[in-house]
């Protein structure tokens, strides 16, 4: 078994327990630590079993790390396994939305079509399909989020470009989208019958 990739910074120093005036988490900085060494390879296993591409696994399971981290005022001590499991398998479920979005949008190089190989009937349909639900979803976003997703995500403007287009400070943009994302990614999880992020 290959070793365990080091902590990402963004791990390395867990809330202590009762600062910032949330709950008090039941694991010290050393414990999520042990927690982290005991439990990462499991979760690249879980990540794997929820469909997670093998290029993305370490990342869905860092990503996953950083949500526990997050949470740990939650964490009611006993059954970490379980309490893992779930949150693998909410991220692994979101990273799956976003590489779809990639591919919808032809953002991901290795997503669209080359002139070596072109997309064939099954996959064209596919695509179709796929952009219908973007269109679906974007009718159901507010207009100030839907476009400023728009020109973002699909049309390629900077966050600077649309503020400028907007007249709007850059800060408001980059919230807009940030909600705008939100949004898109809890409208895709209904329509797939899923339960939205919180």
């Amino acid at each position: 078994m290959r070793s365990v990739p080091p902590l990402n910074a963004a791990l390395e120093a867990p809330r202590a327990r009762g600062a910032e005036g949330g709950a008090a988490s039941f694991l010290s900085p050393r414990e999520f630590e042990a927690l982290y060494s005991a439990y990462f390879h499991h979760v690249t296993r879980w990540a794997r079993a929820f469909g997670c591409p093998q290029a993305d696994i370490d990342d869905v399971a860092q990503e996953t790390f950083l949500v526990a981290r997050r949470r740990l005022d939650q964490f009611q001590g006993g059954n970490a396994a379980g309490w893992l499991y779930r949150i693998a398998q909410h991220v692994t479920r979101s990273h799956r939305r976003r590489a779809w979005l990639r591919r919808v949008l032809h953002r991901d190089p290795e997503a669209a079509p080359t002139e070596d190989r072109q997309a064939n009937p099954v996959e064209a349909l596919e695509q179709r399909e796929a952009r219908r639900l973007m269109q679906t979803l974007l009718s159901q976003m507010t207009e100030r989020r839907r476009t400023t997703f728009f020109l973002f995500e699909i049309e390629g403007y900077s966050g600077e470009e649309i503020a400028q287009l907007e007249g709007v400070a850059v800060a408001t943009v980059y919230t807009r989208l940030h909600h705008a994302r939100r949004d898109f990614m809890n409208l895709l999880a209904r329509a797939e019958g899923e339960e939205p992020a919180k």
